[in-house]
């Protein structure tokens, strides 16, 4: 599983770091720019396996990345 974070996107530091912490096995990674800058701009976002996943805020995408997570790994 692939997910990639922008710099630019409130947040994106903080889950890249929680997300590598607990999954260590995951290919996740911190881009200059993911090429989203307008979704950028107004909410948080991650690209996991080339899809597009956002929400509201930065809890909610985290609750969703932990989501998709254990969808995959089991």
């Amino acid at each position: 599983m692939k997910i990639r974070f922008c710099q630019h996107n409130q947040g994106s530091g903080l889950f890249t770091q929680k997300l590598l912490a607990q999954y260590p096995d995951l290919d996740i990674k911190l881009k200059k720019c993911a090429k989203k800058c307008k979704i950028c701009k107004q909410q948080p976002f991650a690209v996991v396996d080339k899809q597009l996943v956002m929400a509201a805020d930065g809890d909610a995408l985290y609750g969703q990345l932990l989501v998709l997570i254990d969808q995959k790994n089991s």
